[in-house]
């Protein structure tokens, strides 16, 4: 019996072994410049067991790069709705894409709150306190760590300031219609090793992610004390309303201030990376680009040669149409998609000629969301 004990004392005491443990001095703190980056169309990402010792090789993502400068939330447009924070990160251009709102202490890095385009792209503009505070990241983290949290939204607005689209099915025409996100989260530390990214390999602890969440609208009806509120959700378009499970992996460093990566994977057996955020380390894999919040769309690498990506960034919920054009405007890619908020699509353009085309999107009612230009290239 003290054999066995010992053996598997043993086995623990090997499997921690080299793992590293993340204070809060990888917290983010004022003045600090965050650059990530983001490829929405992972190739060869494979989201091994848990375990220690791992390794794990993301070397081949591609990704747009996006910076923030983190400020006092003093300096925000909207600090005094949230006197908790003192963290900001604008977002986009001058904070042209809203802010987000954040504080930390010895123990937890959370997000406090929002303003700027709702969080599910119905189209309006909306200021988010969360309630309570959404924990990021916790100090200490070590292997083995499990951690629940819960987290509620609900933001009320006119419904005339919905799309039209988003109300046409509608049973009633209220006055209001609010948002209501509720959210139950378990992070469960399960993997250390090294991460290797475009630009780098780091030490890693690995947390799994599982966020249970419900989204519904609500109309309110009736009038004076009699109005109450119903749940509209089943007459609204969107598989972004109802129950989901989201999962994700997200990869931490006990130096750096981003995250080294964050993998967000199909709710299946086989945890098919959809997306993947990661610490950007200006290899010449990693695009530019600002997001100003407004609808838009762009190509990368452009110029492109067998393979280009498309990014679709801030779309209202609805089905859209992806067309290039040659430089004679004959149409020659025409893709059909549904998208709600952002996405990203890889297409081949092999059987294209080397020149210059014009590339569009289209929503459910013709209009064009914006035409850009793109580059092919043959070696």
């Amino acid at each position: 019996m003290k054999k066995t004990l010992l053996f598997i004392l043993t086995l623990v005491s090997f499997q921690l072994m080299g793992q590293i443990t993340v204070t809060s001095s990888s917290f983010p703190v004022v003045g600090d410049t965050l650059r990530t980056a983001v490829d929405g169309a992972p190739v060869g990402i494979e989201i091994t067991a848990s375990g220690g010792n791992q390794t794990w090789d993301f070397g081949n993502l591609q990704g747009v790069m996006a910076e923030a400068v983190v400020r006092p939330a003093s300096e925000g447009m909207n600090a005094d709705l949230f006197p908790n924070a003192n963290l900001l990160f604008p977002i986009g251009e001058d904070g042209l894409g809203g802010e987000s709102y954040a504080s930390t202490d010895a123990n937890n890095y959370q997000l406090v709150g929002y303003v700027g385009p709702d969080p599910v792209n119905l189209g309006i503009n909306v200021r988010v306190p969360f309630s309570p505070p959404i924990v990021e990241r916790r100090s200490p983290m070590n292997f083995f760590d499990v951690n629940n949290t819960n987290y509620a939204i609900l933001v009320s607005f006119p419904s005339d300031s919905l799309p039209e689209e988003l109300t046409n099915d509608l049973p009633i025409v209220p006055d209001s219609i609010r948002l209501r996100v509720a959210s139950t989260r378990t992070d469960v530390v399960d993997g250390w090793g090294t991460l290797t990214i475009p630009g780098g390999t780091y030490d890693v602890l690995r947390e799994k992610r599982t966020e249970i969440r419900e989204t519904l609208v609500e109309a309110l009806v009736g009038i004076g004390p009699f109005a109450t509120w119903v749940d509209v959700t089943e007459f609204l378009p969107g598989d972004f309303l109802g129950p989901d499970t989201l999962t994700s992996y997200i990869f931490v460093n006990d130096q750096e201030k981003e995250n080294i990566a964050e993998v967000r994977v199909t709710n299946d057996e086989s945890e098919t990376p959809i997306a993947v955020t990661y610490k950007s380390n200006d290899v010449i894999t990693n695009v530019r680009y600002v997001d100003t919040g407004r609808a838009d769309i762009f190509a990368y690498p452009n110029p492109a040669i067998n393979n280009v990506r498309i990014n679709f960034l801030n779309l209202t919920p609805g089905n859209y149409t992806f067309r290039i054009f040659n430089i004679l405007g004959k149409e020659v890619v025409n893709k059909k998609y549904q998208i709600n908020g952002n996405r990203t699509v890889g297409i081949d353009i092999d059987t294209l000629q080397k020149g210059t085309y014009l590339y569009n999107l289209t929503n459910a009612k013709g209009k064009v969301i914006k035409t850009k230009r793109l580059m092919v290239i043959r070696p």
